[in-house]
């Protein structure tokens, strides 16, 4: 199981999910990170994709912001109570499916009680969290990075070697000609010069 899912709450955490989806793309590849907004097409049958990615990740990111347990529908219930509510079966399948989830508080986020939670996700308020804070995101965000390197394979680019020979030094003889020089100039692995007196010198050799 590989890749990291983002679990938000809209009105509280959005901002927060975006910075951090920005972030772990870069390093991870933004197939392994998934963010509903970014990752799910428009017209697709929603909730099995959802649960296809939450069942193949191997972390749940589960961003609680000031607001997180305080947020209510129309008729006045904790959005965290509502059946069908996203963030609440995101977390209770995570748990369920013995997923590594890792509560990360916003801002001044605390922790939920046990008992404020629903039965079914208080464990939550037993995994050990991290924080980050938006206005310093430039310093939590490499701190989650980091933890997550553990879980996640680190997307690695290689360097595509350049096709075109390189030119040769302006005045420079061309390769395979030879030329005797009285002083000849050769440069250290320091950088620094020295003079080499007398010595016959085949240019274009190079280490």
């Amino acid at each position: 199981m590989t890749g990291v899912f983002i679990n938000y709450r809209t009105g509280d955490g959005a901002t927060a999910a975006v910075l951090l989806d920005e972030q772990l793309k870069k390093v991870f590849g933004p197939e392994n990170v998934f963010r509903d907004r970014r990752t799910a097409e428009p017209g697709v049958h929603f909730p099995p994709v959802l649960w296809r990615h939450l069942e193949s990740c191997g972390v749940l990111l589960v961003l609680i912001g000031p607001n997180w347990l305080s947020l209510c529908d129309t008729d006045g219930r904790r959005r965290i109570d509502v059946p069908g509510d996203y963030v609440h079966d995101e977390i209770q399948r995570a748990l369920t499916w013995r997923k590594t989830v890792i509560p990360v508080l916003i801002d001044s986020a605390e922790l939920p009680k046990r008992e404020q939670l629903p039965a079914d996700i208080a464990e939550l308020t037993e995994r050990q969290f991290m924080q980050l804070r938006v206005p310093y995101a430039h310093l939590d965000l490499p701190v989650i990075t980091e933890a997550l390197r553990s879980h996640v394979p680190v997307r690695r680019t290689e360097p595509q070697p350049d096709p075109r020979p390189a030119p040769p030094a302006s005045g420079a003889p061309q390769p395979g000609a030879y030329s005797t020089y009285k002083d000849c100039a050769v440069t250290n692995g320091s950088g620094d010069a020295t003079v080499n007196q007398n010595r016959d010198a085949q240019s274009g050799d190079r280490q």
